[in-house]
Parts: C-alpha cells; structure tokens; sequence
C-alpha cells in the first residue's frame, strides 16, 4: 500500500560540494584560553571552492599585549585602542558562522579560546562540527613530502594564494588554500562528505577492517538494523532512514563508540527489517531491544518495570506500583515515574497539598476532619484532571522560602512540582491514548514519495503500533486509512490499561499524533488528546510569578 520512497540524504552525510565552511583563525594574547584573550578574529567562509563571505575585526582585550606577541603579529595596544569588546564581536561571528562547521589549523588552540569567551560572556556555544587541518595535513602529507606541518610550510607546498604572517584573516585565507589542497588528495580514497572528512585523520580499526565485509550486501532503504553472533542473538539494533549508508559507518574511523567496539569482534552477521516510516522504524526497534534484551542497547530494557503512583479505591492511599490498572473502580494512577525516589516525596506532596486546602470544614461547634472520602476525590480529582490545588500550595510554599531567603529549600520544591506535573501529563497521554481501540491519523508526509508530495498514515490501537503507510497527494487517503483499518486486529489482545509494559512505544505515537497538520480520519470509541495546558510546567511558572511579583521559579 506504501509508495516506494526516493532515497533520503540525512544519512549519507552532508556531501562537501554543498557543505558550507567557515575556515577562522584567531590571534590571542597568549596560549592559556582560562587567562588570556582574543585580539583579532579573522575568518573566510567558502562552500564548493567559493569564498561566500570574510569577517575581520580587531577585539579590545582589555589588558596590555605582551611585547613578544605585539613583536609577533604585529597587533599592538594602539591597533586594539577602540576596538569593540569580545561581548559584541562574538555574536557577531556567530552570526558569520550560521550553521556552517568550523574549521582551523590547529583547532584546538583556536576553539578553545571561543568557547572559553563565549563561557565568560554567558554566550551559548553552538557546538558546530569541527576541522582540523593541522590533523588531516598530518595523514595527507608525510614528512617525506614536508619538513613540517607549520601553516607557513603547508602553504608554500601547495602553492597558497597568500603568505599566512600571523594575522588573522591572511592566515585563514591561506588555510582555505591549504584545506582545498587536502580534500583534493582525499578525494580518491572516497571522502566525499563532511563526515568523511572530519574522520579521515583516524584509522579504523583491525576489527572494524575485518568485519567490513558485512555491510557489502545491506541495501539502501528504510528500517531497522541488527548486529547478531554466531548463535544468533541480538547484539545491538539501531534504524536509518539509510541501512546501506548507516551501517557501513560503524566500519570506518568515524565510529569511536566503546559500546558499539567492544560489540563488533562477536558480530557475525547483520539482519534488516525495511520500515515504511522512521516511526515505524522506531517501534520495531524498540519492540526488539524488549524482547531480545541485547547487551549493548542500554535503553528501552525494562519497560515492564515502570513504577507508577497509585490512589487506591476506598480507603486505600498513595502508594507505589509497578503494575497499571483499570481505574473503573475509582482508583487513579500517575506516571511511569522518572525514579523510585519520587515515590514518598510526591506521596507528601500531594497529601499535604490536599490536608493544607481542605482537611477540615466548619460547624458551629468547630472545625472537623474532612471526610476520607473527600480527601480521596481531592487527591483524585488533583492527579487526573485538575493540578491547581498541587500547583496553588507549591507556590505558597516556594514564596515563604523565598521570602526567607531558603532558594535551595525553593529549588528543591519546584522541582518536585514539575516531577509530579511530568507525571500526572504522562497519565494523562497514556490513559486516553489506551482507551481508544482504534485510531487512523494522517500527517503531511516528512518523506519523499512518488510524486514529491504526500500523506503519512498511521494506525494505533489502545496505544500499540498497528500499521502505517505513505500515500501520494494524488493518492486518497481515507482509501488507505480504510484498508490499514483491517489489519493490526492482533495489537488489541496485547492491550492493558495505561499502556503498561509498553508505554515508550505509546509515547512515539502519541508525539506523532500531537505534530503539526495532523487530522483524524477514523476512530472507534473516542478520541480525546488531553489538554497540554493542565499538566504543564509553565503553569506552575505562572503561578508562582503570580505570587511572588518579580521573582522567577
């Protein structure tokens, strides 16, 4: 039913003819990024052999340069006199660079000292990919070909355009020079992307050289991958929207993974499933790390053993569980929770937040104890559909902490504030996610289809993984949904309440159905996505901004 999809490029890499560089150099008032500082940056952006653009400028170091260095570069006090501070030149570069890697020649002199400015400036780094072409001259040209690997040296070798002098922008520009002459020689050995290059100074090795030969026969389509051993067992598993391309990396210097090394001399053979989608792709992954346990997938094990807070029917209170139930008896429950040690601090959360608003009532004789009953449909009403009663006593509390100066008591709080928020939104996805025995959603496809364009349709039931398939724009997609509506009938008999034992797989097909231009197209029983808004935590935010003028939780 799904249309055969064009092959996509996010995982072949970015190709170097169309990957954009900025090539930087720096020059500094010494060599320790923690003391000294930046007093000019130059650099050169290119992309296909085309300079698109140059930045220079002077930066006032705002401390004396050392004779040596002024005698070096030729930079002196007087050339900085006036220059803008690093606190208005590095966003400025940063918006040079875009999203473009980063390449130096030795790198990590130079970004060293632009992530130890945009550190001391409260900048956020970026964390581009980076080159370094001190390193790849070293693979490229050997000592028989230069003396050394110096800039200056590289440069007169290859014939650069301009003499690097210890200054920024002419040192760049020789580096492009230089950096053009090192993809040329790497260009036979098949380094045709940036991922290529940024690895080509490491080797792969013995093994990964030895194992090779089992990525020779894996296709170029969509799905999942598992790495097996002699006896058959699951090593690892991992999907692509690329098999061929992907797998064939864990074989090359770039893969530096120990996980991933240590699992490869057992590796004995390598078996594919072909997916239809990424989401697809997805809960087979996540279905095979369950049920085969492989040793070096360290997530998605367990999903049996998810704890959840439960208020209990009747008389019975909060306690912890490890098995979701039916809640027709009145019962509700809360999670998975993110750790065993949220158990008795929620617990005290929630019953404090419920005794401190309405414990007791009046009578003319007094106050008296609420009936349990009460405080039972409080504590229910808080967990399932309404947290304001939580979040109202959270921010009381935060603003006599605050008012006290105990910002570490108010810390502490917010944060269990936003565990219960984090768990109570779970429930709630979960809860209506499970109750509907059969949802068919289509999406604008992210995928290439014949046609270009197209719809991405998925079918769920009770939360569980039914089928899906990509339908061209031309192509009707109630036709398909229709069809996808007669398959999966197996999924229901696997359901149980609140998604247990596979709420991780409920919880990828619930953000595919909270994404963008999704539209119902069938459903049986009904279909309520839960209000974001109730269990979010800028709600508690709000209210505690509400509470305490000018103060931020």
């Amino acid at each position: 039913m799904s249309a055969r999809r064009q092959l996509s490029f996010d995982d072949l890499g970015t190709p170097l003819m169309d990957a954009t560089l900025v090539v930087v150099d720096l020059e500094t008032t010494g060599t320790d990024p923690s003391a000294d500082a930046i007093t000019e940056i130059g650099a050169v952006k290119v992309r296909a052999g085309e300079v698109l653009g140059e930045f220079r400028t002077f930066v006032d170091p705002e401390r004396p340069i050392p004779a040596y260095i002024a005698s070096l570069t030729g930079i002196t006090d007087a050339s900085v006199a006036g220059a803008p501070p690093i606190t208005t030149v590095l966003p400025m570069f940063l918006d040079f660079v875009g999203d473009a890697a980063l390449v130096a020649h030795n790198a990590r002199f130079d970004i060293s000292f632009l992530t130890a400015q945009a550190a001391r400036c409260e900048i956020g780094w970026p964390r581009p990919a980076v080159l370094d072409t001190l390193a790849l001259a070293r693979t490229v040209f050997r000592r028989d070909e230069v003396r050394d690997h110096k800039l200056s040296t590289l440069a007169a070798h290859v014939g650069a355009s301009i003499t690097p002098d210890h200054r920024a922008l002419s040192d760049a520009r020789a580096t492009v020079d230089v950096l053009h002459a090192i993809i040329e020689r790497l260009g036979p050995t098949g380094t045709s992307t940036l991922e290529d290059l940024s690895s080509a100074h490491r080797r792969a090795t013995p093994v990964q050289l030895r194992k090779k030969h089992l990525a020779a026969s894996i296709p170029s389509v969509p799905g999942v991958y598992q790495f097996r051993d002699a006896q058959d067992a699951v090593l690892y598993v991992g999907t692509s929207r690329n098999l061929r391309s992907r797998v064939r990396t864990y074989f090359t210097a770039s893969e530096t993974r120990r996980k991933v090394l240590d699992m490869l001399p057992q590796a004995e053979s390598i078996r594919i499933i072909e997916c239809t989608t990424p989401t697809e792709a997805a809960i087979r992954e996540l279905r095979i790390i369950g049920a085969e346990k492989p040793p070096s997938n360290r997530h998605g094990l367990t999903p049996e053993k998810a704890l959840w807070l439960r208020l209990g029917s009747g008389g019975d209170g909060l306690r912890a569980a490890r098995l979701a139930r039916t809640e027709a008896d009145g019962s509700v429950q809360i999670g998975p929770l993110s750790s065993r040690h949220d158990v008795d601090p929620l617990r005290g959360l929630l019953t404090d937040a419920v005794l401190g608003r309405g414990a007791s009532f009046e009578r003319a004789g007094g106050r008296e104890p609420l009936p349990r009953a009460a405080h039972h449909d409080q504590l229910r009403r808080a967990m399932r559909e309404d947290p304001r009663a939580v979040l109202d006593h959270v921010a009381s509390r935060m603003r006599r902490h605050v008012d006290a100066g105990r910002y570490e008591d108010a810390e502490k709080l917010r944060r269990l504030a936003l565990s219960f928020l984090t768990a109570a939104r779970r429930g709630a996805r979960l809860r209506a996610i499970s109750d509907v025995p059969l949802l068919v959603a289509a999406r604008p496809s992210s995928e290439p289809v014949i046609g270009g364009r197209g719809w991405e349709i998925l079918a769920v039931r009770h939360g569980r993984f039914s089928g899906t398939a990509l339908v061209p724009v031309q192509a009707d997609p109630v036709a398909v949904a229709r069809s996808l509506a007669l398959t999966g009938t197996g999924e229901a008999e696997l359901a149980a309440p609140m998604c247990q034992g596979y709420h991780q797989e409920a919880e990828i097909l619930l953000n595919w159905l909270e994404g963008d231009g999704v539209r119902t197209v069938l459903t049986e029983g009904e279909w309520r996505q839960p209000a974001r808004a109730r269990f979010d935590a800028d709600h508690l935010a709000e209210r505690f901004a509400r509470t305490q003028p000018g103060v931020g939780a």
